[in-house]
């Protein structure tokens, strides 16, 4: 992840105009992926977990449909795995490009990964087959994508100054409208838009399905990456340099969670009883939301950096200097 938001920070490029998208048939592709079945070896320390290859880099990592496994981005091996609870495993080869910071998936179960250096997203389908959309234009450094609830594919751009959206075979892109500030995550939003955090400005950003972009100002580093949206339509932020979370109610009215100097806040999730867990990279900490204070609840290996919460209250979470993927059971309260 280091490396990763090294690339972010020191991408160039201003904001694009708004793209005249190809026609579906140049935008997409088919392509080849390889996958293998694996067993992931169990380990125990500091949490219980599992193993992944040397170099694999693991970052995003999200719950599958099903509610029980997880799907998970190794950035450093231009990987994608799907990993049961017994650790069984497939691992997809993708082609070279560094991948991004955030996958998602479609409720037809097809998987959707930013490629990074490569212009591109790619979907996996549950069958195996996949397809690479190409983005209008170069240098776009496409780095998350969301699943909107009507399968269209929302997709944050680190050097194209953009929020592109992809629907009907096509993309369109939407300029965030400040130069120097890069796309980090995206979410999409039940009402058809997306929420996305940047890179280089203390904003979060909306853009409605009509394409009209909103910047709110929330203060602190202007290195925001994880996004969560919670059942009372408040959407929260992980402000990564500025060691704080932001929670933006629905009325864009604001509170803030100061974490730990140095703790670098990063993935967020919902577990159980709607509590808000956020990893914490810089302090190899999982902690949670209780009130007013951010609790540090849990030790995790080195750099524990997105997370995943399953139906069965088990939080998964990428540890990305230690190619690790650990567990947790989380309280029920």
């Amino acid at each position: 992840m280091i490396a990763l938001l090294c690339q972010l920070a020191c991408g160039s490029g201003g904001a694009p105009t708004a793209a005249t998208s190809p026609s579906a048939a140049e935008v997409c592709k088919t392509i080849q992926v390889q996958s293998k079945q694996v067993t992931l070896k169990a380990t125990d320390l500091p949490t219980p977990g599992f193993a992944l290859d040397t170099n694999t880099g693991p970052v995003g990592i999200i719950r599958d449909n099903d509610g029980q496994s997880a799907w998970m981005l190794g950035t450093g091996a231009d990987v994608v795995i799907h990993v049961l609870a017994s650790g069984d495993a497939t691992i997809y080869q993708l082609q070279k490009s560094s991948l991004g910071l955030d996958l998602s998936q479609a409720s037809d179960g097809t998987v959707w990964i930013p490629e990074q250096f490569r212009d591109a997203i790619a979907g996996i389908a549950p069958d195996g087959t996949a397809r690479e959309c190409t983005l209008p234009g170069k240098d776009r450094e496409p780095v998350a994508t969301s699943v909107g609830q009507d399968g269209s594919v929302w997709v944050s751009e680190a050097r194209g100054g953009a929020i592109a959206h992809f629907a009907g075979g096509k993309f369109t892109e939407y300029p965030i409208g400040q130069s120097g500030v890069k796309g980090a995550e995206v979410l999409a939003d039940p009402d058809g838009g997306a929420w996305f955090s940047v890179m280089g400005a203390p904003v979060l950003g909306h853009v409605s399905v009509q394409g009209a972009v909103e910047l709110l100002p929330i203060g602190g580093s202007g290195t925001g990456i994880g996004l969560l949206e919670t059942p009372d339509a408040a959407v929260w932020v992980a402000d990564f340099g500025g060691d704080r979370l932001v929670r933006v109610a629905k009325d864009r009215t604001q509170l803030v969670w100061t974490a730990p100097a140095g703790a670098k806040p990063q993935g967020l999730a919902l577990g159980p009883a709607g509590v808000v867990w956020v990893t914490e990279s810089g302090a190899d900490r999982l902690a949670s939301v209780r009130g007013s204070a951010l609790e540090q609840d849990f030790q995790t290996g080195h750099w524990p950096d997105h997370l995943a919460i399953t139906t069965d209250g088990w939080a998964w979470f990428t540890e990305y200097n230690g190619d690790r993927l650990g567990r947790v059971r989380l309280p029920a309260t």
